[in-house]
């Protein structure tokens, strides 16, 4: 089987990487560099932010990737020798007085219901968990990892090239080949290539695409800035999420802080509106980020779809071609079971969750 994958982020490359252990032939092409898009952009935390508000399908697929990600890791370190840096840090959850209640009234009922750790913390547990951190009350859940993702981006990246997966750079797809009612490729400007599947895995820019084969697909792109401040190692230890916005720290002392959402189409600029506001709300939670060097602002485009469920199914009325995308701010944490998800939809194997719940016809 000849497989294109439309799309270089990590959905694309795990999808591709499926495939190919399977025996597929894969050929990914990536309209600009490899894993620089939202994929690179992103936080990395291996968990929906308050994942209570997200749909039952949405948390499956996370729950499938959590538990497969420490082994995912272990080979493509062995495939690639980069280390992706998982790293179970734990999840601390504060909120303010008006709303602490209800919030961890709901948190912690949706962690007894999926099996998870879920321990509320007072002022005094806080200030043992978490040193640096300015809050009163708080939920820990030490269960969830985070994953460096510019790091897993070069190892994937690795690990396909070790499996002979074809990686096409600066290869804007123009086109769909069809011959009747089947996929038969694409096209990039004037040269063909062909296939028997094609995977749109394209994140924000799938509808695009989509689109010229008259398929509407309701994915659009949401702006999202962020910060990256140097501190020490362990200075700051957890991930932290509080009132929509997370500080994570990573292992050589590096701590990010995130993240707007902004509806402003494909316009990847920064602002000093954000810059503000993103500052503000990190060193609010700990102060000691206010002697840090800001290091980093940039921005990414999130695929938005609706209730943030992604589509992971066959296309209508085109066979052959397949859709991977609108991951909205969970890429990270879904990609694994997503691709494992389409993979098996290709290769007409059994899947491992219920596949109507990703498609048009949700």
């Amino acid at each position: 089987m000849r497989v294109i994958v439309v799309g270089g982020g990590l959905l694309g490359m795990m999808t591709a990487r499926e495939l190919s252990k399977s025996g597929a032939s894969v050929r990914l092409l990536e309209q600009g560099h490899i894993g620089r898009e939202s994929s690179w952009a992103g936080g990395g935390i291996l968990s929906p932010l308050y994942p209570w508000n997200y749909a039952d399908s949405v948390n499956a697929l996370a729950k499938w990737s959590q538990q497969h990600y420490p082994k995912l890791v272990t080979e493509l370190i062995e495939e690639g020798g980069i280390d992706p840096q998982w790293t179970r840090s734990g999840l601390l959850v504060t909120a303010n007085e008006a709303e602490a209640d209800t919030l961890f009234a709901t948190a912690t009922a949706w962690a007894r219901d999926y099996g998870l750790s879920c321990e509320q913390q007072d002022g005094r547990m806080l200030h043992e968990q978490e040193p640096a951190l300015v809050a009163d009350r708080g939920l820990l859940f030490p269960e969830v990892a985070q994953i460096r993702n510019p790091r897993l981006i070069k190892s994937l990246q690795a690990s396909c090239q070790s499996r002979g997966i074809e990686l096409l750079e600066n290869s804007p797809v123009s086109g769909l080949l069809v011959s009747g009612s089947s996929v038969r490729g694409v096209t990039v400007g004037e040269i063909k290539h062909e296939a028997d599947v094609v995977v749109i895995c394209a994140g924000a820019w799938s509808a695009r695409l989509l689109s010229s084969m008259k398929i509407e697909v309701p994915i659009k792109p949401l702006r999202g800035q962020m910060l990256m401040y140097r501190t020490s190692p362990g200075q700051i230890r957890h991930i932290t999420l509080s009132e929509g916005h997370y500080v994570i720290p990573r292992r050589d002392g590096r701590v990010l802080a995130g993240s707007t959402l902004e509806d402003v189409g494909f316009d990847k600029s920064t602002t000093n509106e954000a810059l503000v506001s993103l500052r503000q709300s990190a060193e609010t939670l700990f102060p000691c980020l206010a002697e840090a060097e800001l290091e980093a602002h940039w921005s990414g485009l999130r695929p938005e779809s609706a209730a943030g469920i992604p589509y992971i199914c066959a296309a209508p009325d085109v066979d052959g071609l397949f859709l991977n995308a609108g991951h909205f701010r969970n890429g990270v944490v879904l990609a694994p079971a997503s691709a494992r998800l389409v993979a098996e939809l290709i290769l007409q194997q059994t899947p491992i969750l219920n596949a109507l719940d990703y498609g048009f016809e949700r």
